[in-house]
């Protein structure tokens, strides 16, 4: 696997994330370049100290010299130490702001990407990498880049002075360390280039591991997992994947160990070629016992130095990559409206596409033409040349085989998804055109995977205030839905509350409760288009029954689509589009299908004789009974 250059340089990501931290918490940029002073003086001061010593004892100095120079370096040093401290410890503070911030921004702008984009897997593994680099911020993240910054200005500080001092001993010596400190940088940077272009693979698996993991202890599995011993299969797939894991721990653990003793070799051969050469010039009197112990601090340091600037340039390119990737999810496609403050911009709506909704009021005309979708990464379309009208008012029901491009499609009329090729249009006008958020406004829909709010029933249904809600139009809607029933038993009513996971007092609804609330919320809204998609799968028979004998009711002055892998509910429909491999095969009324005698009327055969079959059998055994 191969990976593109980064898209932005060192300094280019350098002042992104200074402008970010300084829109967002301008105080954590004092004290990180704060900190610059103390890199370069601490180490400084510690060389130093010992040469005062050894200096006075030497030269016979008097003992208030002596006490005088300590005393100065030692509360230079403990002031820079406290200074250290006190820095850390603002930085821990106000990294908690920048990461909450951070998270904030992240979590806003996958509300506002465009849903086509947010489907993909490859932002899914993006989202995770973002979210990981900002929970480490410091070390991988947007602060990760100036502070790396700073400590690198100190670093090359501290590399000059050293430099200067050392030269005056033999620059042969600055020559050898500086050369065998860019042989360990340019080893560790192959190192981390490998790195760099293989974690997808292992952050692939992560995020397959965290999927198992969050499964067998989520609720909604823990039914299946017991009944049918899937605890096994979660087992067998867990150690598979975390096999694969291992191995690139190994992999990437073995090449680190190689760096590491790379680097371990050649400070070994340069410090002892130095440290032999102070040892020749105080053996030949050369140097004074001062300038030996100066020297020897010196040397040390001056590795350390050259190490730290090494390992802030592979450090760079590691928070360089990680910064390219967080601009780059920043960067994904918004819609043109912010769902995340739930504004509608009507400034940005075209003036063609705000006279079509003026002047054509509900329920809604939908047309198709030409339409195609290709998800990415496959070369074959899921909807392959869709031509569809849907007059205003007209129910639709469309039937087909799972993987038959039922869903695609639904997507594709709500604004979900872009055709790859052709149009979607409502009232006459291309669905491109109409600002993101009043388009959306046009439909409510009801999906098979039900996703409830933390909240109370009533702001799930009508997500607003209480203050705000026309309490005439929810009754209605209960009423319609089924959910009155439901509501009447619950001591709270529709103040209860809903999910576990962050409301401990929360109570659990059926499947079947959870589609009828859903129900309720797609009638609250009373847009002009309605989408049923599976809305009975979770119901019992009385409940589905009810739903289908209330259909006109419940789709009245609404263009309805209805989805169902149960043909006898089509009946209701005024057409009927059966899908298959992508393509409209058929498209009718019930009884007209049926008297086609193709696809659909061999479709409804089948199942009728099953539902025929099942009746009989329970017929039987209530005779036995």
């Amino acid at each position: 696997m191969t990976k593109e250059k980064p898209k932005y340089g060192f300094m280019s990501n350098t002042l992104f994330a200074v402008s970010t931290l300084w829109h967002c918490d301008r105080s954590i940029l004092f004290y990180i370049f704060g900190n610059v002073p103390v890199i370069l003086l601490l180490p400084l001061c510690s060389v130093y100290l010992p040469k005062v010593i050894v200096s006075a004892i030497e030269d016979s100095k008097a003992p208030m010299y002596m006490v005088t120079g300590v005393l100065f370096i030692t509360l230079s040093m403990l002031i820079l130490s406290v200074l250290q401290q006190f820095i850390a410890a603002r930085m821990e503070l106000h990294h908690q702001k920048v990461m909450s911030y951070m998270k904030a921004t992240v979590s806003k702008k996958a509300m506002n990407v465009s849903y086509e984009v947010i489907d993909r897997p490859s932002t899914q593994v993006m989202f995770k990498k973002v979210f990981e680099m900002i929970q480490n911020g410091e070390e991988e993240g947007l602060q990760a880049m100036p502070i790396l910054f700073a400590t690198l200005l100190g670093n090359i500080l501290g590399f000059t002075v050293y430099t200067g001092i050392l030269s005056t001993l033999n620059p042969l010596i600055t020559v050898l360390i500086i050369a065998s400190t860019f042989i360990t940088f340019f080893v560790n940077k192959a190192i981390n280039k490998w790195v760099f272009k293989n974690r997808d693979n292992w952050l692939k698996l992560d995020v397959k591991l965290a999927y198992l993991t969050y499964k067998s202890g989520s609720f909604d599995c823990a039914k299946d997992i017991r009944l049918y011993h899937m605890k096994q299969w979660f087992g067998d797939v867990f150690k598979k994947f975390m096999a694969k894991r291992i191995k690139w721990t190994v992999t990437m653990q073995g090449l680190y160990y190689l760096g590491n003793g790379v680097e371990a070799l050649f400070v070994l051969l340069r410090d002892g070629f130095a440290y032999g050469y102070l040892i020749y010039l105080i053996w030949k009197n050369t140097i004074s016992v001062a300038d030996f112990v100066l020297y020897f601090g010196i040397i040390s340091g001056f590795s350390s130095w050259c190490m730290e600037i090494i390992k802030s340039f592979s450090k760079a390119n590691k928070i360089n990559f990680n910064l390219c990737d967080i601009r780059s999810y920043l960067e994904l496609q918004e819609d043109t409206t912010s769902t995340y403050e739930n504004k509608i911009r009507t400034s940005t709506l075209d003036e063609t596409a705000a006279s079509c909704v003026a002047s054509n009021p509900a329920p809604c005309q939908i047309e198709l033409e030409n339409v195609s979708y290709c998800y990415e990464g496959e070369d074959t379309p899921t909807l392959k040349n869709i031509n569809l009208l849907i007059k205003p008012g007209e129910k639709i029901a469309v039937v087909g085989a799972n993987g038959a491009g039922k869903t695609t499609f639904v997507k594709l009329v709500c604004g979900l998804y872009t055709p790859t090729t052709g149009t979607v249009k409502v009232n006459d006008c291309n669905s491109t055109t109409y600002n993101k958020q009043t388009y959306y406004n046009l439909f409510a829909p009801v999906f098979q995977d039900v996703r409830l709010l933390p909240m109370s029933i009533v702001k799930n249904i009508t997500l607003c205030d209480k203050d705000q809600v026309d309490e005439a139009r929810l009754l209605e809607c209960l009423s319609l839905s089924g959910m009155d029933e439901v509501v009447a038993k619950l001591p709270d009513g529709l103040d209860t509350l809903l999910v576990r996971d962050i409301n401990e007092k929360a109570i659990q609804l059926s499947g079947g409760e959870q589609q009828k609330l859903m129900l309720a919320r797609a009638l609250y809204k009373n847009a002009p288009i309605m989408i049923l998609d599976e809305p009975t799968a979770a119901l019992d028979p009385i409940a589905e029954n009810a739903m289908y004998l209330k259909y006109n009711e419940l789709t009245a002055h609404t263009t309805s689509i209805f989805i169902s892998h149960r043909l006898a509910s089509t009946r209701f429909c005024d057409r009927i589009i059966l899908i298959e491999n992508g393509e409209i095969v058929e498209i009718g009324s019930h009884e007209e299908l049926l008297a086609l005698g193709q696809k659909y009327a061999k479709m409804f055969e089948i199942q009728a004789q099953y539902y025929k079959e099942q009746k009989e059998e329970d017929e039987h055994e209530e005779s036995i009974c």
